[in-house]
């Protein structure tokens, strides 16, 4: 079946934060292969906390943010 919405998609960027209480590898895998799929270009690796949040993740939870937000400058 052809999806020309999808096509539309192909190379779009993305970021990933995940966070779990004990594990998060399931749901990265889960999230790359749909992104696999659409063809989409990951900006950078994901950011993955379990647990609770500390200083070190808010600081590459910004990064994450911050790169995302310049790569959809023109």
């Amino acid at each position: 079946m052809y999806y020309p919405i999808l096509e539309a998609t192909v190379g779009r960027p993305y970021a990933l934060y995940v966070h779990g209480g004990s594990d998060t590898v399931g749901a990265v895998r889960s999230v790359e292969t749909i992104v696999t799929g659409l063809k989409w270009k990951r900006l950078r690796d994901p950011v993955t906390v379990t647990g609770a949040l500390d200083a070190k993740d808010r600081e590459a939870c910004w990064e994450l943010g911050a790169t995302t937000a310049a790569s959809l400058m023109p």
